[in-house]
């Protein structure tokens, strides 16, 4: 396939979204653009591009009326640029062509949502409660933004009935919708938009947050995305990692696809890095992205997953130097501040994290990241009633945000209110089905209320997730079907932690003197008397059955694991015990 056709296509829609004041989808489709091969005329894989139709009246007329209003666009857009968007709706009140309806009505959006973010800042930036005027004027605000989206939609939804919208002003109408809570609608206008010009990434990400995986099969969406060419596999690996965390095996054919056309594409790039840090494969993750930090330097898209990663790592050398160069980049983005705020939450100074995490809101009230981040800090501060208000902000800007959800369910269990935190372990479990964390929480709060059977089908739940935590869904399963007396139940998971451990021994610990790979080796004086406790039981249960060779198979592998500190010596001496009855059992018989 020729490469010219795609080159084109995206040189024009850096010039259509720049013109429009999209800055984000025209700097996605300018980076595209510049990661295309160079030298290559023909590129290795088919390419679907949109079918070309002939100019119809309409957009004949639409191309006119533009042209007629090219001098006020000239100055509407420096207007915009200048963030006067009152002055850019004055300016286009009568102007009649679908570019300056886009930016007035554009306009006229940003400047309602610039009024209500205001009052925001004032609150967030206060400790102290807030008082009754404070309370009125962020109401009056809050009635204001929202009559003023309804006449956004009320005239655009006139328009499409009387001469319809080009893609734009049905972004744009997305936009409007979804901000008023009406996501079906926008989700129509949505597809519509992105199937008349798929080159607008805003309305890709924007039409994301639209759906309801949950609820929506992944496969109906990729159906109804197919007919926007290339595009359709950008956006379906973009929303794969962010509501599947990169695990559906549809990612990598989607991503195989973007990295034949943009080999040096940093979106790409990114979409691996973040792929790797959702499945918690850190230092994958980080790996990616130091690359992506030394082919761009200056970048600060992404770099809070990247201080994330580091955080996790508690790679405190790595994340300070990180820290200090976004400082020096820009100090008064939100993702610098992020950064900053993760510095100090590993340094343990949680005051100053949660300083920085503030002042990422006052930058972005609706800065996801921030509210998570700092919600996690008030939990570590104990500060349970502000955490809660954190999360319940981070849910209100993203409903989608699992992270939000487990951090309300963790903070409710700490409050000993565990059918509050069930509720919202449930909504954190169904974001992210396959992540065994989110179940063995669920199944740990079910337990604590007394619904064991419950409990029982969470944990086995987590045994189909990731396999980070296998073990401790294997133990409870164990325990919770030993304490309702379903002995062969027991023994079947009991048996899966002995095998368990035997398959995962620790690296950094030493073989054991003159005995097999059945040895027990753990780590944690708590996991060494669970795998001990799991032979006993293993023993007993095999002895009861007449199964005496096995069971001292098991009572020997407690013995032997203790000289390499595989079990408590309390422990030891229940098998020792037990051997020394059942040979004296033997020699009586």
């Amino acid at each position: 396939m020729d490469v010219a056709p795609l080159r084109e296509q995206l040189r024009n829609a850096t010039q259509d979204c720049s013109a429009r004041g999209l800055i984000f989808a025209a700097k996605w489709a300018a980076e595209q653009l510049c990661s295309l091969p160079a030298a290559a005329e023909k590129l290795p894989v088919s390419l679907v591009l949109p079918k070309a139709t002939e100019t119809n009246e309409r957009e004949q007329r639409w191309a006119a009326q533009d042209a007629n209003e090219h001098d006020q666009m000239l100055l509407a857009k420096c207007l915009f640029d200048m963030r006067e968007f009152d002055r850019v709706a004055s300016h286009l009140q009568e102007c009649k062509g679908p570019r300056a309806i886009f930016l007035k009505l554009y306009s006229r959006f940003l400047s309602s949502e610039k009024e209500a973010g205001s009052v925001d800042k004032e609150e967030h930036g206060q400790e102290e409660m807030v008082v009754s005027a404070e309370e009125s004027e962020q109401r009056q605000a809050v009635a204001r933004r929202k009559r003023e989206l309804v006449a956004i939609r009320d005239e655009l939804e006139q328009l499409d009935r009387a001469t319809g919208l080009d893609a734009f002003l049905l972004y744009l109408l997305g936009l409007v919708l979804k901000a008023l809570g009406q996501r079906a609608q926008a989700r129509s206008a949505l597809l519509r938009s992105v199937h008349e010009y798929p080159c607008n990434w805003s309305a890709w990400q924007l039409l994301e947050t639209c759906v309801d995986a949950v609820r929506q099969p992944i496969e109906s969406l990729s159906t109804e995305t197919r007919g926007a060419g290339w595009m359709h596999h950008a956006f379906m690996a973009q929303m794969l990692v962010e509501q599947f965390g990169g695990s559906n095996q549809d990612f990598a054919v989607h991503v195989r696809h973007l990295q034949q056309l943009f080999p040096e594409s940093p979106f790409v790039q990114g979409l691996l890095a973040v792929r790797h840090y959702s499945m918690r494969e850190f230092e994958d993750a980080s790996r990616l992205f130091a690359q992506l930090q030394k082919t761009d330097p200056h970048r600060l898209d992404l770099m809070d997953i990247y201080s994330n990663i580091l955080y996790v790592m508690e790679d405190r050398a790595r994340l300070g130097e990180l820290a200090h160069r976004c400082a020096q980049l820009d100090r008064f983005r939100p993702e610098t501040c992020c950064v900053i705020g993760n510095y100090y939450s590993l340094r343990r100074e949680h005051e100053k994290a949660v300083g920085y995490f503030q002042r990422a809101l006052q930058l972005d009230s609706k800065y996801l990241a921030a509210w998570t981040l700092m919600g996690h800090e008030f939990i570590e501060m104990k500060n349970t009633a502000a955490a809660v208000d954190a999360y319940r902000h981070a849910v209100d800007v993203d409903e989608r945000d699992y992270r939000a959800w487990y951090g309300l369910g963790q903070t409710y269990e700490m409050l000993n209110m565990p059918h509050y935190a069930c509720s919202y372990y449930m909504r954190a479990a169904a974001l992210r089905p396959y992540d065994s964390r989110m179940w063995c929480a669920l199944g740990s709060c079910y337990e604590s209320s007394g619904q064991q059977r419950q409990a029982i089908e969470s944990y086995r739940r987590a045994l189909l997730g990731s396999a980070e935590n296998e073990a401790m869904a294997i133990t409870r399963l164990a325990h919770l079907y030993e304490d309702s007396g379903e002995q062969a139940k027991a023994a079947y998971y009991y048996q899966l932690l002995v095998e368990h451990a035997v398959k995962n021994p620790l690296s950094d610990q030493p073989a054991a003197s003159g005995v097999g790979s059945s040895a027990l080796h753990v780590s944690g004086n708590g996991q060494m008397d669970e795998l001990a406790a799991a032979c006993l039981f293993l023993a007993a249960f095999e002895n009861d059955r007449g199964n005496v060779a096995v069971a001292q198979r098991y009572l020997v592998q407690i013995v032997d694991g203790a000289s390499s500190a595989g079990a408590s010596q309390q422990r030891v001496e229940e098998a020792r015990a037990m051997i020394r009855a059942m040979n004296q059992k033997d020699t009586a018989a």
